[in-house]
């Protein structure tokens, strides 16, 4: 008996070595797609065979290939992208932090790196089609006239946010099977699959660096020579707070690991690199009405009309959108109907419609 040719046309899909983008290779291949995988090598010399699949970071290349070749039974290619993941993400990255801004790796890996590489090779190879283990969903936003990214069924995890710089991407050239799935379903997915569920890690988010290791990732020692000396703290009044090892890697509204000894609870302000200064103060200075984006994408470069339909905001992928509204005279300035206190330059404002779609997005300043 001959096998059935599938019938939907071939799909690229990126695969992490997590449940996610395996269970979206399996859906797609059982629909009836000619599945093709690939996995992008963000490393150089990247080779976690001697340590346990939960201990591995982002694009876990040996685990892929024993899904392709074990379960999945799908080719497989195995893309170098580090020099491009060096350039496009760990060094803006580093550059981000040493500015005194917070930048958001994810969000540009997913444009810069993933998706970019993956419609690429699509392209070369003629495939019509790539595909992630995202859970977002493609709609057309009534709101605005334009396709965006619906937020996903299963709120804990939801990745639109993740996906707000590649907005501009035709909806049926790239595949999100998920996003009407909850993670649950999707769990269910993989152990009917014969997927090693327990053993597989779950979609971390800044897989190259681990918060307790930030600092030593951004150590001044390396960064601006080996005399670089301490920081201050000083609080918003211009009161000294004692001095810190170093400001780099710490983030508007920290107030953890800081070091800091004080009657009260005081959150970082701002990051003066230049003058080695951290400016901290009580969490109710944090609270702002307006922000200012700079790199619009989609809706966000029209820009969005003055007395529109109704816009929302997210500042972090945890945060539900908040409403907001553009500023009457100043391009790319908008106004908060509350205060909030997750304004954070560097990271990204992505903006959603009435429905919970995506529609633009750009980065804090």
């Amino acid at each position: 008996m001959t096998e059935k040719t599938p019938s939907k046309g071939k799909v690229l899909v990126g695969l992490s070595g997590g449940v996610d983008s395996a269970v979206t290779a399996w859906l797609l291949k059982k629909e009836g797609y000619a599945v093709q995988g690939i996995v992008l090598r963000l490393w150089e010399g990247q080779d976690d065979r001697d340590r346990p699949w939960s201990e591995r970071s982002c694009c876990h290349v040996p685990m892929v290939e024993y899904l392709c070749d074990r379960i999945l039974e799908i080719p497989l290619e195995i893309h170098e992208s580090a020099r491009e993941f060096q350039e496009k993400v760990v060094d803006p990255f580093r550059a981000g932090y040493s500015s005194g801004v917070t930048p958001n790796p994810c969000t540009t890996c997913n444009a810069e790196i993933k998706i970019r590489t993956l419609l690429a090779i699509a392209r070369e190879n003629k495939i019509p089609s790539i595909a992630t283990g995202h859970y977002a969903s493609w709609a057309y936003s009534g709101d605005y006239g334009r396709f965006g990214l619906r937020m996903a069924r299963d709120p804990t995890k939801d990745q639109s946010y993740f996906l707000a710089r590649t907005l501009g991407i035709d909806p049926e050239n790239f595949l999100l099977p998920l996003g009407d799935r909850t993670k649950a379903e999707v769990r269910a997915i993989a152990l009917e699959a014969g997927l090693p569920v327990s053993g597989m890690l779950e979609n971390q988010e800044a897989c190259f660096v681990s918060e307790k290791r930030l600092a030593d990732f951004l150590d001044p020692r390396k960064e601006n020579g080996p005399d670089s000396g301490s920081w201050k703290a000083m609080t918003s009044g211009g009161e000294s707070l004692g001095e810190l090892r170093t400001g780099l890697g710490l983030t508007r509204g920290q107030r953890r690991g800081l070091g800091i000894a004080g009657g009260e609870r005081l959150y970082v302000l701002s990051v003066d690199p230049r003058n080695k200064e951290v400016l901290m103060g009580r969490r109710e200075e944090l609270f702002t009405r307006d922000f200012t984006i700079d790199a619009p994408l989609g809706e966000a470069a029209t820009p969005f009309p003055q007395k529109g339909p109704p816009l929302f905001v997210r500042f972090r992928s945890t945060m539900p959108p908040v409403p907001c509204r553009p500023h009457p005279s100043v391009p790319l300035t908008f106004h908060l109907e509350a205060p909030h206190d997750g304004i954070v330059p560097g990271q990204v404002a992505g903006f959603y419609d009435s429905n919970g779609i995506l529609i633009g997005s750009g980065l804090l300043v």
